[in-house]
Parts: structure tokens; sequence; C-alpha cells
């Protein structure tokens, strides 16, 4: 059998955001071909002599492009807030296309439009080619990737300000070694929530690679935040307002910060990307 991932990515520098699907393309390509399949990864090109499964693929449907039949669609988006009740878009994709979901709570607003086929729960889970990022000099105490709004700068603003003067770093859309570069020399990992109330499912997506790497995470929580549930046992989530306290407590505890990683580490590697594939297609 031969599968085919697809990522549908418009050349506008808007879109380089769909390269944060890369890590988990990557593992999905490692999975198929560690369990027999012959498995491609391409931009933008449908192979109708395979299995595709399409990331990105509302970008490419609102575009004008159409998939085969028997084309899986893998959604990475957050829907958990909204209703699909009259999106024609979704509507129509669920009536049409096979669909796997990261995210439990997605599927729950999936099941509400009555897809064709069930929905797939096909989580972010681990391959040993995401363990990719150097060992190096940790000389960056804390480190943000992502968007920069206004609350996300306060609450940067309050972690770099607290009385230890921890360095504080953050950068957006940068991908491939340029980000590893910067999450090599990082003692801490945050992840900030989304500035959208829209947008409630925890960030697995992001955090996913920086566990594979053995990095140490502190997260932010808040109310309504859906976490799936081995990662609410073992990651760091904390209140804004605690953000500063616990980041200096792992900034200046190299052991306890080892061994939180490590645990971390091996709480996802639990999560087996050939196992996902495996309860699929037998």
């Amino acid at each position: 059998m031969k599968i085919n991932l697809v990522l549908f990515k418009p050349n506008i520098p808007r879109f380089d955001i769909l390269n944060s699907y890369l890590e988990v393309i990557e593992s999905l390509q490692w999975g198929f071909n560690s369990l027999g399949f012959d498995c491609s990864f391409v931009i933008n090109e449908i192979n109708s002599s395979c299995i595709n499964i399409v990331f990105g693929w509302i970008p490419a449907l609102l575009n004008g492009n159409t998939f085969p039949k028997g084309t899986i669609l893998y959604n990475l988006e957050q829907f958990s807030r909204e209703s699909m009740r009259g999106n024609s878009l979704l509507e129509k994709v669920a009536s049409e296309y096979q669909i796997w979901d990261y995210s439990t709570a997605n599927i729950e607003k999936w099941n509400e439009i009555s897809p064709q086929q069930p929905i797939y729960y096909a989580p972010i889970s681990f391959a040993p080619n995401l363990v990719k990022i150097p060992k190096n000099q940790e000389d960056i105490d804390i480190l943000y990737i992502g968007s920069l709004g206004q609350k996300r700068a306060e609450k940067l603003i309050s972690i770099s300000s607290s009385p230890s003067r921890n360095s504080v770093i953050s950068i957006s859309n940068s991908w491939g070694s340029q980000r590893d570069k910067f999450i090599s020399r990082s003692k801490i990992l945050l992840n900030i929530s989304n500035e959208n109330p829209s947008m409630t499912i925890f960030e697995i997506v992001r955090v996913s690679y920086y566990l594979a790497n053995k990095k140490a995470v502190i997260c932010e929580t808040y109310p309504g935040l859906e976490v799936e549930e081995d990662m609410s046992k073992i990651l760091k989530f904390v209140t804004a307002d605690k953000l500063p306290e616990e980041c200096d407590i792992l900034v200046h505890d190299a052991a306890r910060r080892q061994d939180y990683a490590e645990a971390c580490f091996e709480t996802f590697c639990q999560r087996d990307v050939k196992k996902v594939i495996h309860n699929f297609f037998n």
C-alpha cells in the first residue's frame, strides 16, 4: 500500500505558519515506513495512485483544489468552541472524506454534523526521527516560540521582570535549523495561551516537539483549557501570575529541570505513532 503525505501550503508568507505541521508529518512518514508502507511526502501535489493524507486542506479547498475518493484529511485546527452546523466547507468534507483529528474535543464537534465515516482519533505521537535538536550550551534561560500579541508580550515582560532577571527570548515564524538552534540553547520552553478565545485546545502540536527533544516546558493554564489526560498529569501547568515563579525554579535548578524533561519525554514516548497507524489500517 502506498501512502502520500501532502502539505498544501500557498506560496504566501502568512501561510508559513503551516510549517508547524512538518514534525507531525515527519513522524507519520517514519511510522508508515517502519510498518512496511511505501510512504512519500510532497508539497501541493496529490498522487492518484496512493492513499493521500492531506494537511493544510482548508486553504487547499478554498483555493479550488479537489481530492480523489479515498483521501484522508488530517485536521490540526481547533473547532472545539465553534459549531460546525451551517459551515458549508466543514459539512462538505465530513460528508465526503475520512477525517483524522488530533483532538477528542474537535471530534465531539465533528460528530454533531453526522460525518459519513467515523472521525478517527489520531493523537500527536512520538517517532524517533523527532529527536534531532543538538545538545548545546544552554545560555538562554527562557524561550517562547510563536506569535506575540499584546497579552502574550505582557506575560513575557512579567517573567523577564522577576527578581532573578532571567533572560527571555521570543521568536516567531522561525522553522527548521534556525528554530532548533534557539531551542537547543534554551533551559525552558514556554507555552503561553492563545489570545483567540475560541482556541482552547492545548497546543500539543507545538509542545510535542519540545518533549521529544527532552526540553523542559512550562505551560500556562486557564479555565476551559482542553488538555489530554497524559499531558495534564506530567506537564507543569500554571496560571499566568505563577509563570515567573515557576520559571525561576527550573532555570536555577538544573537537576530538577533535567529530571522533569526526562519524565515528560518518557510520557510522550508512550504515544507510539506506529500504533496510531496500525489501529486505523488493520
